[in-house]
């Protein structure tokens, strides 16, 4: 006699089908995936790195972690670690027993950082003759425009503004982007030493000027005239800075 065995029934469970405990442990994981942790600390880094720029951070000032972890609302962790990272970039210090505070710039060092960045500005303006497209030069001619209006209006703000945003589109034409990293960190770690808004009526309009022939050489594809024209650029910017620095010890 044969014995039949009864089937057991059995649980169909679809390819792709999570249960709810797995949702939940995929989603603890994304919190925590690099990715996320990565983009929190750049953004992080970020503010800090603003908050430098714009002056609310001096050089010289004891940065407090816990006080700045509660400023920008994240943990005193993720603000440790932005320090540490701005400490790699120049702009902060790591003091044992004391904490972070802003670096202090020397002109020696700022000196330094001209030239470095002269040297970078005449490559970046080869480069960016060569490559550019021209959906690029027409933001830089746009970008013209707009800085010699701000200039006849003598509005300093909006032209320190498009300044910024000129020299921004002008180094990504270069299509290298070892090369603007670089560029940003020396602009980074000047910005310790100069601040924005440094700019006279005169200095706009030679400003302007300066970055005008930038773009026709740009623009008429002459490589070499664009790129000895960037690097003037910013050796006048160097010059304006010692300047700015006269002027304040005749002040004192």
């Amino acid at each position: 006699m044969t014995l039949m065995r009864a089937k057991v029934p059995k649980t169909t469970i679809r390819r792709g089908a999570k249960s709810a405990t797995s949702i939940a442990l995929d989603s603890k994981v994304n919190t925590r995936a690099p990715e996320a942790i990565a983009s929190k600390l750049d953004d992080v880094r970020a503010q800090v790195r603003a908050m430098i720029q714009r002056g609310e951070l001096r050089p010289g000032e004891r940065v407090n972690e816990q006080a700045l972890a509660q400023q920008i609302g994240v943990g005193r962790n993720s603000a440790r670690e932005a320090l540490r990272a701005l400490e790699q970039a120049g702009l902060v210090r790591i003091v044992p027993n004391r904490g972070a505070e802003v670096r202090r710039l020397s002109l020696e060092e700022a000196m330094d950082l001209y030239e470095i960045r002269a040297g970078l500005a005449r490559t970046a303006g080869r480069l960016a003759t060569l490559r550019i497209t021209g959906e690029e030069e027409q933001i830089l001619a746009n970008l013209i425009e707009r800085m010699e209006a701000a200039v006849v209006a003598r509005d300093e703000r909006e032209y320190q503004a498009l300044n910024d945003e000129f020299h921004r589109h002008l180094l990504n034409a270069t299509k290298n982007p070892r090369l603007i990293k670089i560029n940003q960190a020396v602009e980074e770690e000047l910005t310790l030493y100069i601040h924005k808004g440094v700019y006279s009526f005169a200095q706009m309009q030679r400003s302007a000027k300066e970055h005008r022939e930038i773009f026709d050489a740009l623009r008429t594809g002459q490589p070499d005239l664009a790129a000895q024209a960037f690097e003037m650029h910013v050796l006048t910017g160097k010059k304006r800075m010692l300047d700015t620095v006269s002027t304040d010890a005749q002040d004192r």
